[in-house]
């Protein structure tokens, strides 16, 4: 599930977007099929910060979009992920 989660995280990057919403919730599984959804929050990796501070759920936030006032990037979605694996993991 990991696997196909940052595979997506990447796709969604590599065309100048981020997610900013990564949670279990957004997450969509069908058989062994993964699906990241709740596009409803992206943002382009080029557009002009500061952005929204209050994005993403506060458990899923990373660190620098809780002290940065708006100025985070496509790096809070890898994050979120990582707390998704801690989820998984526990």
């Amino acid at each position: 599930m990991m696997f196909q989660l940052m595979r997506a995280l990447r796709h969604l990057h590599k065309h100048g977007i981020f997610h900013r919403d990564v949670k279990p919730e957004n997450i969509l599984l069908k058989n062994d099929l993964l699906k990241l959804g709740d596009l409803g929050s992206v943002r382009g990796l080029y557009s002009r910060p500061p952005y929204t501070e209050y994005i993403s759920t506060r458990w899923y936030r990373s660190p620098e979009c809780l002290l940065t006032c708006g100025y985070y990037s496509f790096k809070m979605d890898v994050w979120a992920a990582g707390c998704v694996f801690y989820e998984i993991l526990t």
